[in-house]
């Protein structure tokens, strides 16, 4: 039904509803919705794992020097400016659409990332992958919403904590092999065929409801000036953050005239979406439910802090204990086991008792301590102490991950249920805020060392070369203005996951995660994959 029908039909024009694509699956349906899922979130886990440990060569044979950490801030300024956006786009155009046009864009940003001669090539072929690869596991979240039920969905969370596993494991081993016995080129264009294979299971396995209209009927449904407004508030904001963290100074008109304009236009997107647009980006209203607003906060810092991790903690391994990219990458190994299998495990729980406020409230203390950890390694901590203070991390990310994300699902009504999930885990800047470049500033600003600025540009510009090329007291020097930098980065995550506990302890409330109309919708999607019609008045059963 259109606009003009709905017009036609009552005193007061009202705008069409868009297609409910609520569609529970039976089981052995929906383990094969879930796998093809897995596929997708795996392509672009891949891409940015497998770069982690390939940053230091990077900017060696590019000659980025301290700039490297933008191959990881391009990808992230426009995933994150772009990420919000994917949940109404996806309501209007379907779920497989939008799956479909991000994986394009994301194959030719990264074919052509391969082919980077500059590092200005390569930050803007990144850029373009962005706006593809951040949106792929934001649509495949949406998409199980769409097929079970909150309270059931534990129970096949192991099929995607299995995709997660072998993104965050074995993604840095794959980089690190191929950066030391190929070319880190191959990094890119080993997710090509990938997202080819993830296309071919999305279109083959993936049973799910048609959004009813023409292309001009979703066109006009389209908030235009509501989608502009928040790329350019958050492209603003990101890069504004950015800068200050490793480019220039706040009070530098680089950082604060894009801080004060973003902020600005992010006053005019609030006012527009509360007053104007029938389908706003983000509806205003579900920011009065107060889960809605803590799980925003935290779920923003659990991406933050995710990122930052699996970025930085080969890079730590690398400069602070020289290992290889291959054994920096195995480092990372243990932390992501035991993350899938909290994640799992906790999903598992919440499908048994229907509780999930405790998990979230413990998860965040175990990462606190664990990032607090961390931030005690020194020069003379030994493996044990690496790998276990990092498993403890790891059961943080895991008990954090769904039941936020069931948390924040069953706080709000079906129809607002894509766009809260693409809110989710948006990283208000690159790792680069925090993190970026802690580690070599460290060693030309905190750690005084008695070299020429000469010897110190070389070093900042080229890390891995300050194990080869120096003398043992320089490089002893060298190595302790690494641990302190990477020392500050924990100590502020760590704080950020302090914070993140409070926020969930206060907001996070615990709600029913039962529906009167799940057995209904279980129905109705036994009969949808029959291939005949279940007569209902509810908007999940109308199809095109």
């Amino acid at each position: 039904m259109t606009s003009q029908t709905a017009m036609a039909q009552g005193s007061a024009p009202r705008p069409a509803k868009l297609t409910d694509q609520t569609n529970y699956l039976p089981r052995r349906i929906i383990i094969t919705v879930f796998l093809a899922c897995a596929t997708v979130g795996t392509v672009g886990l891949l891409d940015e794992t497998m770069i982690s440990v390939a940053l230091p060569t990077i900017s060696s044979e590019l000659g980025a020097g301290s700039q490297i950490s933008w191959v990881a801030s391009a990808f992230f300024v426009t995933s994150t400016a772009c990420q919000v956006l994917y949940g109404r786009l996806s309501d209007i155009w379907s779920r497989k659409v939008v799956l479909f046009a991000l994986m394009f864009i994301f194959f030719v940003g990264n074919i052509a990332a391969g082919f980077s001669q500059t590092f200005i090539q390569l930050l803007i072929f990144r850029a373009i992958s962005g706006i593809g690869g951040g949106g792929l596991s934001t649509v495949a979240q949406i998409i199980v919403s769409d097929i079970v039920s909150l309270r059931e969905r534990g129970k096949y969370q192991g099929i995607l904590g299995i995709s997660v596993a072998i993104s965050y494991g074995v993604g840095p081993v794959i980089g690190g092999v191929l950066t030391e016995q190929s070319t880190w080129r191959w990094i890119f264009w080993l997710t090509c065929p990938c997202t080819v294979a993830s296309a071919i299971a999305v279109f083959f396995f993936m049973p799910l409801k048609k959004v009813e209209g023409d292309w001009k009927t979703k066109l006009g449904r389209i908030d235009f000036i509501g989608s502009l407004l928040i790329l350019l508030a958050s492209t603003l904001l990101v890069l504004s953050l950015t800068w200050a963290s490793g480019s220039y100074k706040w009070k530098n008109p680089h950082v604060f005239a894009p801080l004060v304009l973003g902020g600005v236009i992010s006053i005019v997107f609030i006012l527009w979406e509360w007053k104007v647009p029938a389908f706003p980006v983000i509806p205003m209203y579900i920011f009065k439910n107060r889960v809605v607003v803590g799980a925003g906060i935290t779920q923003t810092i659990n991406g933050f802090l995710t990122v930052v991790q699996v970025f930085y903690l080969p890079t730590f391994y690398q400069l602070a204990y020289g290992y290889s990219p291959v054994k920096s990458g195995l480092l990372v190994l243990p932390l992501t086991i035991v993350q899938t299998a909290a994640s799992t495990g906790s999903g598992l729980i919440v499908t048994a008792t229907g509780r999930y406020r405790e998990l979230i409230l413990a998860g965040w203390a175990i990462w606190a301590v664990g990032l607090g950890l961390m931030a005690t390694l020194n020069e003379r901590s030994t493996l044990g102490q690496q790998v276990g203070y990092a498993l403890l991390t790891g059961i943080g990310v895991g008990q954090t991950f769904q039941p936020s994300l069931v948390a924040v699902q069953g706080a709000l009504e079906r129809k607002d249920m894509a766009v809260v999930t693409a809110m989710r885990r948006r990283v208000p800047a690159s790792p680069e805020i925090l993190a970026g470049q802690s580690d070599l500033r460290s060693l030309a600003q905190w750690y005084k060392l008695d070299i020429s600025p000469e010897l110190r540009h070389s070093i900042i510009n080229n890390p891995v070369s300050a194990r080869s090329g120096l003398s043992p007291e320089v490089l002893s020097s060298v190595i302790a203005g690494y641990h302190e930098g990477f020392r500050t980065t924990f100590i502020i995550l760590a704080s950020l996951a302090a914070f993140a506990f409070f926020v969930a302890f206060a907001l996070m409330t615990h709600r029913d995660l039962h529906r009167e109309d799940d057995a209904k919708l279980k129905a109705e999607g036994q009969a949808f994959v029959m291939g005949t019609r279940v007569q209902s008045d509810s908007p999940a059963n109308k199809e095109p």
